[in-house]
């Protein structure tokens, strides 16, 4: 347990960064008291500019900062600071809690990926006339004017990210030939399918080991934190409200994973999480 001040740098549309909100209101942490909240907009790209680069080279949030300048700069390493310095700490299975949450956050399953890759003709429509497009367009501006000038020691992450950013932006402001509609979709569909392994396997028997509700069981653990992020997240990705109680949200998921069931034990998770004010006080999407 400690008193001393952290500093998170967060934005409200990342997903990761949520996962050390979860767990400062869950650990008891005071939120002005104990917190300095520092927002990047990843929207406008200001994760790219090199003041931010500096102190995570990566460009993504969270990241934090202990009061003796300790720097831990992605969810999982954050995660397992702010429970060492936790006021109410959870239980923690530290070799469950690894590989579950590694898991959890594997590339194949990338909740930022299908927030951004469509599946089919009518996702793409409905992806250039909302967030997706939007946010692509916010960052290919930021990252055009950083590239004309950028610092030698990140030239080349900043073209390469304005390369990407681009290729990705191209698909949904141009017209693409049948055959990058398709690779493109594939991509989707295949992360898609991987939601659906995860949350009939891992995500299941993580939520069946210790009598739920929670993967912790009564309580929300370390895993949790992770384990809602990334959920709450991808069911917002179906299209589904924040919100939405699990009636609405599963069967939603369920169509876009496959159509096969969803364990029940997934319908109690969401909606016990619904219930929490760390859930609903943060905002988690």
């Amino acid at each position: 347990m400690s008193s001393e001040k952290i500093t998170l740098y967060e934005f409200v549309g990342s997903c990761w960064a949520n996962a050390p909100k979860i767990a400062l209101s869950e650990t008891g942490f005071k939120k002005d008291k104990d917190v300095e909240w520092v927002s990047i907009n990843l929207a406008e790209g200001k994760n790219f500019e090199p003041d931010y680069l500096k102190i995570n080279p990566a460009g993504t949030v969270p990241t934090l900062i202990t009061s003796k300048g300790e720097k831990f700069q992605d969810s999982i390493s954050a995660v397992r600071q702010i429970i060492k310095l936790a006021p109410h700490p959870p239980k923690v299975d530290a070799h469950t809690s690894t590989s579950i949450i590694e898991e959890i956050h594997a590339s194949a399953h990338d909740p930022n990926a299908t927030l951004l890759f469509a599946i089919n003709d009518e996702d793409r429509k409905e992806k250039s006339n909302g967030l997706p497009k939007g946010f692509l367009q916010g960052r290919q501006k930021a990252l055009d004017k950083l590239a004309e000038n950028p610092p030698d020691e990140f030239k080349d992450f900043l073209l390469k990210k304005k390369k990407d950013n681009q290729q990705l932006l191209d698909f949904y402001i141009t017209e693409p030939d049948e055959s990058t509609k398709q690779a493109h979709y594939s991509q989707g569909q295949n992360l898609w399918k991987s939601v659906g392994i995860a949350v009939r396997g891992v995500v299941t028997q993580a939520l069946k080991k210790n009598d739920g509700p929670f993967a912790g069981g009564e309580e929300p653990s370390e895993v949790d934190y992770h384990l809602i992020t990334w959920l709450a997240r991808t069911i917002t990705n179906t299209g589904v409200e924040p919100d939405s109680p699990a009636s609405v949200a599963i069967p939603k998921l369920q169509e876009y994973t496959g159509g096969h069931n969803i364990d029940p034990v997934v319908r109690q998770y969401w909606d016990a999480w619904l219930a929490r004010p760390s859930f609903k006080d943060n905002s988690i999407h």
